[in-house]
């Protein structure tokens, strides 16, 4: 194992950044708020197999937090498994270098920026968004690689990488869960016991009826819903439903009824936490087969190299 690179600083990366770019290696970049786990190491693992060099930033964006989040991570421990999965260039940042005092620009993607997630957490794509075309802008990667846990952060930074002629490839890597419970592998459940996690795991294979109700024919959406909503109902326990949806998987508007391609997602909160999961389906062979996920056998709240 090489070790990585670590810069502390955006300042201090700059220059190491502009000699990287004159090497002519090809750069692959993933952006990360810290409290890094397996899934994080599937999407480095990924550039490292596919280019020269990966880059991985580390830093908990605020401006995707509730004010007064404290994001618990650490760094130490981010930079050992980034370099377990292939990462040669580790850059961290502060809120002061960050977000200073004169900080104006955020990016505006309309209607589409204010629907699932962000339906709940109404600065959550704006802030998710905004940060992640700040971290390309600054690395100039070849291609930068976001995980389809949450489709509407990749969906919205590949239309404005597309929108704002920045030359980068957006990668979408599916989504990491873990094959007992089926719940994506996230820093948000890492805290929660087995039982809850199994609960939490209702979400997805409850999506996954509604699926296979569309490919036996069902393309209503209240009847589609409400067989979805039948089986919720008999799994969750400590969590409600926030919302459940279908829409459209270009601009997230709901549809009246299922034609590719859609993406079916829903929200359950116990009050303190929400967990968002979903299916985005654009061909036939998701619709027959599911989309393509990573499975793991590993434990999801542990937050250690795959």
């Amino acid at each position: 194992m090489t070790s990585a690179q670590v810069i502390r600083s955006i300042s201090e990366a700059r220059p190491v950044l502009r000699k990287l770019w004159r090497s002519e290696a090809t750069v692959g970049s993933i952006h990360t708020l810290g409290a890094l786990h397996s899934a994080h190491g599937e999407l480095i693992k990924r550039s490292a197999a596919e280019n020269d060099q990966t880059i991985v930033t580390v830093y908990p964006n605020k401006i995707q937090l509730f004010e007064g989040c404290v994001y618990q991570y650490d760094l130490d421990a981010d930079i050992d498994l980034a370099e377990q999965c292939g990462a040669t260039l580790v850059i961290a940042s502060t809120d002061a270098e960050m977000y200073p005092p004169d900080y104006t620009t955020y990016i505006d993607q309309g209607d589409r920026a204010h629907r699932l997630n962000s339906s709940i957490f109404d600065y959550a794509s704006r802030g998710q968004v905004t940060g992640a075309i700040r971290w390309i802008s600054l690395c100039r990667p070849t291609a930068s690689y976001f995980g389809m846990k949450d489709i509407e952060q990749s969906l919205l930074v590949e239309r404005a990488v597309a929108d704002l002629l920045i030359d980068c490839e957006i990668r979408h890597v599916p989504c990491v869960r873990d094959r007992q419970t089926g719940i994506p592998i996230s820093s948000r459940l890492r805290f929660l016991p087995p039982e809850r996690l199994r609960e939490v795991g209702a979400v997805y294979w409850a999506l996954e009826s509604g699926r296979r109700a569309i490919l036996a024919g069902t393309t209503d959406t209240d009847t589609l819903l409400a067989g979805i909503r039948e089986h919720l109902a008999n799994n969750l326990s400590t969590f409600d439903i926030v919302y459940l949806t279908l829409v459209d998987a270009t601009d997230f508007h709901p549809i009246e009824s299922a034609r590719l391609p859609f993406i079916l997602h829903c929200a359950i909160t116990d009050g303190s936490l929400t967990h968002f999961d979903g299916l985005c389906i654009r061909t036939n062979d998701e619709l027959t087969n599911s989309p393509e996920a990573i499975w793991l056998e590993t434990s999801p709240n542990r937050s250690t190299a795959p």
